[in-house]
């Protein structure tokens, strides 16, 4: 577990704004072999396959524009090299190999026997490639604060004292100060660890496990909060429930469980860096990878059926 593996929940704590209309109307269009001369010769098959291609590329670039999909994009990303790291590293094929290699060169093989279960996890040439993608992730999350002063500010509001339920306010008014202490921390202990800001402002204060740990813990508030939200929700639901037609209480259902599943899968992740540096025992980093790959997937794909 490092600083730059250090997590906030994938899907926005605000509303993100879609692309525009016009900005939708200038979009390019997917390649069609059969209006290209030279491509329309080419075999079905092969035409079929540029034409997936080009689209899957169009689409990409739809996803990547927005900051709700840009998100959506890296954090799948993210997670899913830590799941193919991990069990890329603990491959016994590839351990045997290894093995069989510093014994032909006269050395002794440093990874434990095929089947041990104290394979290193940190072996894989994909886990700096996924320590990039979530020092990138860190980085772009920098501007974090703005929306979450937008948000605090809105549930302060009289407007929306007179509003909303009491309850949910409370809870969101923590969840939101959590996440803030969690943002303000990050953006601290990043810009230090780039040299923007003194290592010594960090180093007087606790040192960097401290800063990790805390700021880790004002996130595991903010989604332990989810629970409380789901719950008083769920309370406000059933009182309300002859208010709504049977499809409408079959979507509300579907998305009270997506989200109670998304705060299930967060929230091991969430207590294992709370604990920093030690953590869970046993919490490695595939583990981690699958939790924050299940809590991102539905996320992903609605940003993703977006783009179609």
């Amino acid at each position: 577990m490092s600083t730059s593996e250090t997590t906030h929940p994938d899907p926005s704590v605000v509303p993100q704004t879609s692309p525009s209309e016009a900005e939708k109307g200038n979009q390019v269009s997917p390649v069609k072999p059969s209006e290209t001369p030279a491509r329309a010769k080419l075999p079905a098959d092969v035409k079929t396959t540029i034409s997936k291609v080009d689209e899957i590329i169009l689409r990409i670039s739809k996803l990547i524009k927005t900051t709700a999909g840009l998100g959506a994009a890296l954090s799948t990303l993210n997670y899913s090299i830590y799941v193919a790291a991990y069990l890329h590293s603990k491959s016994p094929t590839r351990a045997a190999l290894i093995s069989y290699i510093s014994r032909i060169v006269g050395r002794t093989s440093k990874l434990p026997p095929v089947g041990g279960s104290t394979a290193v996890a940190g072996t894989s040439f994909l886990t700096p490639l996924g320590s990039l993608v979530s020092d990138t992730r860190t980085t772009l999350r920098l501007t974090g604060l703005i929306p979450l002063y937008i948000w605090l500010k809105s549930l302060s509001s009289a407007k929306t004292s007179g509003q909303m339920d009491p309850s949910l306010r409370t809870v969101g008014i923590i969840q939101c100060t959590g996440y803030i202490v969690f943002q303000l921390l990050e953006n601290i202990s990043h810009l230090a660890g780039k040299g923007v800001v003194p290592m010594s402002v960090i180093e007087k204060r606790g040192g960097i496990s401290k800063w990790v740990a805390w700021s880790c813990r004002a996130w595991l508030v903010g989604v332990a909060c989810d629970y409380l939200r789901l719950l008083r929700e769920s309370q406000l639901e059933a009182a309300n429930k002859q208010a709504l037609t049977a499809q409408q209480k079959e979507a509300w259902d579907r998305k009270w469980w997506n989200e109670f599943m998304v705060a299930t899968y967060w929230m091991p992740v969430a207590v294992h860096y709370s604990l920093y540096p030690t953590g869970i025992k046993g919490f490695n980093s595939g583990i981690v990878g699958l939790c924050g790959l299940m809590a991102g997937l539905n996320n992903f794909r609605n940003q993703w059926a977006a783009t179609a």
